[in-house]
């Protein structure tokens, strides 16, 4: 991916578990990176396309309103990504403007996943979508023994049964997500590939 923005994008999805609306309509007001946290804001948590119209709105679900917390890292390449361009949306499109999905793919995502014989680019693994990512996310937590509550708050879930009205979260699951995902981040090399455009900030709009 050669833009910066879609890579800490895709970085974000990966480690928070969050849905392709709900980063694309983050907002610079929800971002909180002195506490580590980002919130999914009632009204206005996820980007809606509808019949070619993108609109801000609330998320999926009321369960869906919720607060991510963030690893070490993470927060560091959200900073930086913030300082690089002036756009009130965290990842903004090529032009500015919001994301949609269909040009992501085309630009970023695909070219990504599938690779580039003619370059000697191999895939990654063709096939995936970015809702994979999501996915991914929550096979971590259950690798990583996170309690089902904790795992259901994060993404977004509701938790059903008894279980659902008589668990909570605490700050100590919290902080053994957050340290474990912070473990794996590190175990990968902590590599973030270079890129010449480096942020692809524009002052363009959508």
């Amino acid at each position: 991916m050669a833009r910066r923005i879609d890579q800490i994008l895709v970085i974000t999805a990966a480690y928070t578990g969050m849905r392709w609306g709900e980063l694309t309509g983050l907002h610079r007001d929800n971002l909180h990176l002195d506490q580590a946290i980002i919130h999914v804001h009632p009204e206005v948590g996820a980007l809606h396309e509808v019949d070619g119209r993108l609109f801000l709105g609330p998320p999926k679900t009321p369960d869906s309103i919720r607060e991510v917390h963030l690893p070490a890292f993470l927060v560091d390449l959200l900073t930086d990504l913030l300082q690089s361009h002036r756009h009130p949306t965290v990842f903004p499109g090529a032009r500015g403007g919001h994301q949609r999905r269909s040009n992501f793919n085309r630009r970023a995502w695909t070219p990504a996943i599938n690779g580039n014989p003619h370059r000697g680019i191999p895939p990654v693994l063709a096939g995936m979508h970015f809702h994979d990512l999501r996915h991914t996310h929550k096979t971590w937590l259950i690798e990583d023994d996170i309690p089902e509550i904790a795992q259901a708050r994060r993404l977004g879930h509701r938790l059903g049964g008894v279980r659902g009205i008589y668990s909570h979260t605490t700050p100590a699951m919290q902080q053994r997500i957050t340290g474990a995902l912070q473990q794996r981040w590190t175990a990968t090399g902590s590599l973030l590939p270079s890129t010449g455009d480096n942020h692809g900030d524009t002052d363009l709009a959508a």
